[in-house]
Formats: C-alpha cells, sequence, structure tokens
C-alpha cells in the first residue's frame, strides 16, 4: 500500500525557513527563483506537531549528540561511586564509535533544529568532552538506559573486556586482545540489536548513522522540500523601536522625536510570502514491517501524518511575522503500486496573476489532466479538500468538505474498507 500527499498552501509574508545569510530559503526552478522549504525543516515539525504528540505522546524518538552524557547519567544512577574519571572514559568509548561532522551550519539548525547532514570531519570526536557524539544520533529514550545497562554488565562479567572497550592499558598477549576484542564486539553487537527497537517517527523518517552501535533504518516516509509554485522575491526590512518614556525624560524637543532605535544592515530581517506545493509520500508495508505493526495502526499513522503535515507550520521567524497559514488543497492518493509522482512539474512554468493560489490549484488540476493520467496505477483512489481560491475538481477524486472528513477517508483506504 502506497500513499502520496499533495498540499497547497498560501504562507503570509514570514520567513519560515532561513538559509546561512537569514535570508528565506530559495531555489531556482523553470528559470525563476523559487521559494523554499527544506525537507528537514518540514519533517521536524511534523514529528514535533500537536498532532504527533496527541497521538504517540511521549513514545518518540530524541536526536542528539547527547548520547554519550545521557548513558553516563545512567551509569551514575546505577552506581554513585562511579568516578568521574571512568564515566569521562566510558563517554569517550562510546564517542568514538561515531565518525565527526562539522557543527555550525546554517541558522535553521540552531533556531529550528533542522536534521541536516553535516560533511565529515578528520576526527573521531567533538571538541567539548566526551559528552557528545561526533554526529546527531536518532533514538528513543530507552535506547541510553539499554546501553548503560550492557556496559554494567560488561564490567561486571568480564573486567579485562571492559577496561579494553574504555582504552585502559594492559600488557596483553595476542590471543588474549583477539579474545578480548570478540567480547567488545558482542557488545555492540547487543547494542546495535537494541538500536532496532523503532519509534513511529523514526519508522518513518529513517535514521542514518556511521557507527556499528546503530542500525540504519530506510524511511517509509519521503518528504520533498516544499517550493513555491511562482517566481518569489525577497525582501527586507529593519528592526525599530520606539521608547515609551522619551516624551517624558528627554532634555530637547529634537531628542523627543523619532524612533529609539533605528537598526541598520545588521538587523535587517528578510521574508518573502508564497504559496508552496508540498509532497509527501508513505510507503505502508514499509512502516509495518519497520515497527511491526498491523494495518490498523498504519491506518492511524497514514491519517496523524495527512494531519501534521496540514497543520503543522515551520517555526522559524514566527513571533516576528504570525506567518500561519491552512492549506487550501490537499490531495491523497492510495494504491498498492510502489508509483511516487510529485506534481512540482506541474508548475515548472510559474503559475503568474493576481490569485496565485486559484492558478495554482488549475494548474495541478491540468497536469493531473494531461500528463498523470498517463502513469497513475489503475487501482488509484484519490480523497480531495479543496476550498476557497483552490476548489478545483480532480479526475476520479472523492471530494470532502473538511479537514476530519478527508482523514477518515484516507484511514478507509489504507485499511481496505473504503
Amino acid at each position: 500500500m502506497f500513499v502520496q500527499i499533495h498540499i497547497l498552501q498560501s504562507m503570509p509574508p514570514g520567513n519560515l525557513n532561513r538559509d546561512d545569510e537569514g535570508q528565506p530559503k530559495k531555489c531556482i526552478f523553470g528559470g525563476v527563483t523559487r521559494g523554499r522549504i527544506s525537507s528537514q525543516c518540514l519533517k521536524r515539525n511534523i514529528r514535533h506537531s500537536i498532532q504527533f504528540k496527541e497521538v504517540f505522546g511521549d513514545d518518540l524518538a530524541t536526536r542528539t549528540t547527547y548520547l554519550p552524557r545521557m548513558v553516563a547519567d545512567e551509569l551514575r544512577k546505577s552506581d554513585p561511586s562511579i568516578t568521574d574519571d571512568e564515566l569521562n572514559k566510558v563517554k569517550a568509548a562510546l564517542a568514538s564509535k561515531f565518525k565527526a561532522e562539522k557543527r555550525g551550519g546554517n541558522s535553521d539548525e540552531a533556531a529550528e533544529g533542522e536534521e541536516a547532514q553535516a560533511q565529515p570531519e578528520s576526527s573521531s570526536a567533538v571538541s567539548d568532552g566526551a559528552d557528545r557524539t561526533g554526529q546527531l544520533v536518532f533514538f528513543p529514550p530507552p535506547f541510553a538506559k539499554e546501553i548503560a545497562e550492557l556496559v554494567v554488565e560488561l564490567r561486571g562479567r568480564t573486567p579485562p573486556a571492559y577496561n579494553r572497550f574504555i582504552g585502559t592499558k594492559a600488557k596483553l598477549s595476542k590471543a588474549e586482545e583477539k579474545a578480548l576484542d570478540k567480547t567488545v564486539d558482542e557488545f555492540v553487537q547487543r547494542a546495535s540489536a537494541a538500536s532496532k527497537k523503532l519509534t513511529v517517527d523514526i519508522g518513518l523518517f529513517g535514521r542514518m548513522t556511521t557507527s556499528d552501535l546503530v542500525v540504519n533504518v530506510e524511511a517509509a516516509c519521503q518528504v520533498a522540500h516544499a517550493i513555491s509554485t511562482h517566481e518569489t522575491l525577497i525582501e527586507s526590512d529593519y528592526f525599530t523601536a520606539m521608547d515609551e518614556k522619551k516624551q517624558e525624560f528627554a532634555s530637547t524637543q529634537t531628542e523627543k522625536t523619532g524612533a529609539a532605535f533605528l537598526g541598520s544592515g545588521d538587523t535587517e530581517t528578510f521574508f518573502n510570502s508564497a504559496v508552496y506545493y508540498k509532497y509527501l509520500n508513505l510507503d505502508i508495508d514499509a512502516l509495518k514491517k519497520h515497527l511491526s505493526w498491523q494495518s490498523d495502526k498504519a491506518a492511524l499513522a497514514a491519517g496523524v501524518l495527512v494531519r501534521a503535515a496540514a497543520l503543522s507550520n515551520p517555526t522559524g521567524k514566527q513571533n516576528s511575522f504570525a506567518a500561519h497559514g491552512v492549506p487550501e488543497l490537499i490531495l491523497v492518493e492510495v494504491s498498492e503500486a510502489k508509483c511516487p509522482i510529485s506534481y512540482a512539474n506541474a508548475f515548472l512554468e510559474p503559475v503568474d496573476g493576481i490569485n496565485l493560489m486559484r492558478e495554482s490549484a488549475a494548474a495541478m488540476s491540468n497536469y493531473i489532466d494531461t500528463v498523470v493520467a498517463a502513469f497513475s496505477p489503475t487501482d488509484m483512489s484519490r480523497a480531495l479538500l479543496a476550498v476557497g481560491s483552490a476548489s478545483v475538481d480532480i479526475a476520479k477524486a472523492k471530494r470532502v468538505n473538511t479537514l476530519e472528513d478527508l482523514i477518515k477517508s484516507v484511514v478507509k483506504l489504507v485499511e481496505g474498507t473504503a
């Protein structure tokens, strides 16, 4: 079973997802500059959305570099007598299992927590001690405790192997080294086995590391970078502020007038506005395999994904712009065939006009009728929520009037009960 989600959403002026210069992200498509929201930003907002937390609660993963610190904290809980020096060696040993990546990058990684992959460094540990791994690791919260339990077991059962793992030097024969390395390898394999316990967000969005401690997971859900359906311009403004006591306390009339603070180029705020096309797809069979789920739970996750994709907005500069909007068109397609087709090429020629949403919806409907019809699986089922300026008809789509009705339709289609 394969689900595809297509969304048209108009976002008012804002800076939802910014680049390393503080400007809204952009790209060239169809020969013109488009507004862009990265897939990493969209995925993180879906994962952290109210819609996800209401359904899945705390059963969601953590993405962090602080795995060694979390393991050490668990070790200290289990044995308060363990020394800081020994804990530092354990943390260093765990950190060394992950190749390092360069830190820094664009402001989104700090302000919005983007899940961007960085370029590898030559060293295998980060500079701020061994509290952190050299790359972000995606794991369920119990994983750190399980690693700590394995460390405790190794420490108690085979002290020489534990000492070798944490780098304590000892004079050993080659045969002894080989035997201890085998025990350490078994520890790593058991840790890797523990990492196979997945949460729904890992099952959906996958996991990639370069460590034997954590298994890689192929994403069941692909998320495209959202792009504007039309050419976009980036505008700028600078920060100004009034001193509300200036009229009372200023000594001269000249001082009483004007702003108390007037920004410069260093305090410019960049923004744009756009109608965005968003595209996601979900391999239901892959999700069920990752999480050992039956069809009903996978159908529930598909419905939650639709809701979160529709209602969760990026958080960048929202206190400055309050750039919140809802989609006017959501098209969900379900079929047995895994045949992913983005409709971004409907906007290869940028739409134009006063009502960009209406023109975007018309372009998408036309693209489905003329191009997609030649490639769509014969068993394709469609559910469509199209309101306001995006109120168009799409071939073979069942129209619904509300987001709730759309989600119910999606759940039934995935369950095979529609």
